[in-house]
């Protein structure tokens, strides 16, 4: 059933009406592409809307429709539903699908529809609604009456003190919040960066912020709009710079006050951003503390599997990456967590048995096994949760599908889908497999005897077997004689031992490539003409090239 995000708290003549809320949420991240002929409709609140469970009873509210599929048979069907049990909209996105079928179910049953921006985080949509509907229940808000890290209720609220727009900005000039009040001055610098929650970098605008970080005192900042007017002042907690708040008005209407509305929201900003960034961190390390004992120790993961709440006889683990590995390794533990938390909200609706963990790089999603079928739906949905990170991390994001366990043995299937990702990765590095094909999803039976071989030789290699004799002592001509053998002979072995096609891979004449394999017995004593010793020569370079 749906999670309420807001609720109905006070009276309702408080409450905002369709009309209202769609004059206040805006056009730049949600397109109002439904109203109903009676607008006047009381909102009372929004509610993450879970598409696979009947709606709970919850008069006036919007559904924040995550994952909703537009070509669903059942879509008509379950907007029946949401009129039935009181919802007065829902917003939902696209994705690139036809609309129509949602569109007309929705006029059928009176229903608003707001169409959000594919790229915004459905936790900043719930935030934005949130924000539309509360500047209608309250008259005479003031900062001390915002909730704890609800920056939206914030720029609301200074926004009405100041008489413009409001928004504010982290240190990287990523959009944390604006308001949404109705009838704001907007220039395409606030625009744009709503649009894409980010302030265009140009020369210009990265001047701005760096005077804004380094001043005192709120300072006025250059339009290309004479008839507007922007004020900025950084948010700080002591010497550091937490972000900046920026007031956008008309000139001839400048509020002589600003500044220090301005100062004083700044200093109420700080401890805002301070709570919101400490609960984030909290919540999530507190998720990923959870499931530490269930993925790594052994002896701890039929306790850890009770406390979580899974009571499936069989779990199977997928590995999540974003490729290439190292531009998130790179990163701060704050990037590796929005990829954690991107990829456990995704899951919290397509796959809501399943529970996630982190570890330095790779995010694990342990999946509870039923049937064959849901075997398919859980591949599926991982897919689209992939391909839904892709676009918010703009980075690819692989997974990985280790085979099903016992709770006691589910640390086989973590390591077999570590083992798949290996060689996913490998695949993707070399061309084999594109980061932008279905194919970013894999198994052992997707990845075939590549994976297979990779295991033996992993096997062969901890015993001490690989890479062997043949290949180091080669290895070592090369590298004393500064020769070509160790390549040579692997691309020829690897060919079929076809010295054409070996030299095309090698971008070499086939007369080196043959000259080359003429030596291999005079120098290392290796017969190629033996069918057991190429195999052998073959695993052990191999195992050196992977």
């Amino acid at each position: 059933m749906g999670v309420p995000v807001t609720a109905p708290e006070v009276e309702a003549h408080a409450l905002p009406t369709l009309a209202d809320v769609a004059r206040s949420a805006g056009s730049e991240i949600l397109s109002l592409v439904e109203m109903p002929s009676d607008d006047r409709q009381i909102v009372a609140g929004s509610v993450l809307y879970d598409s696979t469970a009947r709606p709970a009873k919850f008069p006036g509210a919007v559904a924040l429709a995550i994952g909703l599929s537009l070509s669903g048979k059942r879509l008509g069907a379950k907007v029946r539903e949401l009129n039935d049990a009181g919802y007065v909209a829902i917003v939902y996105k696209s994705n690139g699908t036809s609309d129509e079928v949602l569109r007309a179910a929705a006029r059928d049953n009176g229903m608003a529809l707001f169409r959000a921006s594919d790229s915004v985080p459905w936790n900043q949509l719930a935030e934005i609604m949130d924000a539309a509907v509360v500047p209608h229940r309250q008259s005479g808000r003031t900062l001390v009456d915002i909730r704890p890290g609800d920056l939206f209720d914030l720029a609301n609220t200074v926004a009405a003190q100041a008489g413009g727009a409001i928004a504010i900005a982290d240190p990287e000039q990523t959009i944390l919040a604006y308001s949404t009040l109705p009838d704001q001055p907007i220039d395409e610098t606030r625009r744009s960066s709503i649009l894409s929650l980010q302030v265009p970098h140009s020369v210009e605008t990265d001047t701005d912020y760096r005077r804004v970080h380094a001043a005192t005192d709120a300072l006025d900042v250059a339009t290309q709009d004479p008839s507007l007017r922007r004020t900025a002042i950084a948010i700080r907690a002591g010497d550091s710079v937490l972000g900046s708040l920026w007031l956008l008005e008309l000139a001839d209407h400048h509020n002589e006050d600003a500044n220090r509305i301005l100062r004083e929201a700044a200093n109420v900003a700080a401890l805002h951003i301070l709570h919101k960034r400490t609960t984030y961190v909290s919540n999530l390390t507190r998720q990923i503390d959870l499931v530490q004992p269930l993925l790594f120790d052994p002896k701890r993961a039929e306790l850890a599997a009770i406390r979580l709440g899974i009571s499936a006889p069989s779990v199977r683990v997928a590995a999540l990456g974003v490729w290439p590995s190292e531009a998130i390794a790179a990163e701060t533990l704050q990037s590796r967590l929005r990829l954690f938390d991107t990829i456990r909200t995704a899951c919290a609706i397509r796959l809501p048995s399943a529970v996630c963990g982190l570890s330095d790089n790779i995010v694990y999603i342990v999946l509870p096994q039923t049937t064959e079928s849901s075997r398919q739906f859980q591949r599926t949905a991982i897919l689209k949760i992939v391909q839904n990170a892709r676009r918010l991390l703009a980075r690819p994001v692989l997974a990985a599908l280790g085979a099903a366990a016992t709770i006691d043995r589910l640390e086989d299937s973590r390591v077999n889908a570590e083992l798949v990702l290996s060689e996913l990765v490998r695949n993707v590095a070399e061309g084999r497999i594109a980061a932008d094909s279905d194919d970013i999803v894999a198994d052992d039976d997707s990845l075939g005897s590549r994976l297979l071989l990779g295991q033996f030789v992993s096997a062969l290699t901890a015993a001490g077997q690989l890479p062997g004799s043949h290949a180091l002592s080669i290895a070592a001509y090369d590298e004393q004689h500064k020769k070509s053998f160790e390549e040579t002979i692997y691309a020829y072995l690897s060919c079929g031992g076809n010295a054409i096609d070996a030299a095309k891979s090698l971008d070499v004449h086939v007369n080196t490539v043959r000259y080359r394999l003429s030596r291999v017995e005079p120098l290392f004593g290796i017969d190629l003409d033996d069918a057991e010793t190429r195999l052998l020569v073959w695993l052990q370079l191999w195992a050196r090239h992977n």
